[in-house]
């Protein structure tokens, strides 16, 4: 052992290292490598299961669609495809079907029962109910109503003034023939596609250009939009794919078509689903004379019906071209 001098290392003691201090251990980090092995292995089975199982679900749901899609088409082939324009039926019949409030079933009645006994000529909900009651108002009213509704028809037509009114006189007599014999298939005509959609068509572009020529007065009647985009939608009778959906024709169409064909238009509103003291009933054209062809529509939300007189419905068109 060294030796110790007033508590100094001498010049002949040993210089011995200080042994280590032991570092504590520490613990072992766990190994993943094996962990990640399983996982691996456990995501390469499923992989393989899931591939071998796709072809499987993909043929059972190319089978459920097929299967899906023939039970559809199946149900459509039983279907009837509704008349564009029906034959007439009872107005009191149709409110009870349709469900309407009390108010409106007493409306319905009384012009039922009423001095016109009204009937109901449903027309088809395809966008062009409006344009198409329309013109099988002033078609069926001349056709069922005699001679001498055929005869006041024509002539009225032929005394229209606006050169926008052309088309529809021409579209008109196309539906309703030049002749008593003729008008007899009338009825037949509206449910023609080609020349029931011509009438249409030339309605449209007859309100449209009656609305151009009188801006002023319509500009602020389409909701919004500006008056040339509006009448060249409403012109519109279909579009580049089956989601085309054309405008439906409104107030400002009937103001239109009112003035430029002269006629008076009454039209009985049953929208709405709250129960109300009293329908409305707003009629155009009340200044023009007693002579005047008149349309009667029933209103629905957006959709138009026609309602013709039971005289026009039950008298058909008799005799010779000279009667």
């Amino acid at each position: 052992h060294p030796s110790l001098r007033t508590g100094v290392w001498t010049a002949n003691s040993m210089l011995v290292s200080s042994p280590m201090q032991p570092q504590p251990l520490m613990h072992e980090r766990p190994s993943f490598l094996a962990v990640d092995d399983d996982d691996d292995a456990l995501q390469a089975v499923l992989l393989a299961s899931l591939c071998e199982s796709v072809p499987a679900f993909a043929e059972e749901a190319a089978a459920a669609a097929s299967a899906a899609a023939q039970k559809q088409g199946a149900i459509l082939d039983t279907c009837t495809v509704p008349d564009r324009i029906s034959m007439p039926v009872s107005l009191t019949g149709y409110a009870s079907d349709a469900t309407l409030g009390d108010a409106e079933k007493r409306e319905l009645q009384a012009l039922e029962d009423g001095p016109l006994h009204l009937r109901l000529l449903k027309v088809r909900g395809d966008g062009h109910c409006l344009f198409r009651a329309m013109a099988a108002s002033l078609t069926l009213s001349a056709a069922w109503g005699g001679n001498g509704a055929l005869s006041a028809l024509q002539n009225h037509l032929q005394s229209l003034r606006e050169g926008c009114a052309d088309a529809v006189v021409h579209a008109l007599f196309s539906l309703l023939g030049r002749t008593a014999a003729d008008a007899g298939g009338a009825a037949d005509a509206l449910n023609d596609e080609t020349l029931s959609d011509a009438a249409v068509a030339a309605l449209r572009g007859c309100a449209t250009a009656y609305m151009r020529k009188h801006a002023e007065r319509f500009l602020l009647c389409c909701d919004g939009e500006d008056l040339e985009s509006y009448c060249t939608r409403m012109e519109q009778m279909r579009g580049d794919d089956d989601s085309f959906s054309p405008a439906y024709g409104g107030h400002s169409e009937i103001v239109a078509l009112s003035e430029v064909l002269q006629m008076k238009v009454e039209i009985v509103d049953c929208s709405g689903t709250g129960e109300k003291s009293a329908v409305p009933v707003y009629r155009l054209g009340e200044h023009l004379p007693a002579h005047a062809p008149i349309i009667y529509l029933l209103r629905k939300g957006p959709h138009y019906h026609l309602m013709l007189p039971a005289q026009s419905e039950g008298e058909r068109v008799v005799g010779s071209d000279s009667e």
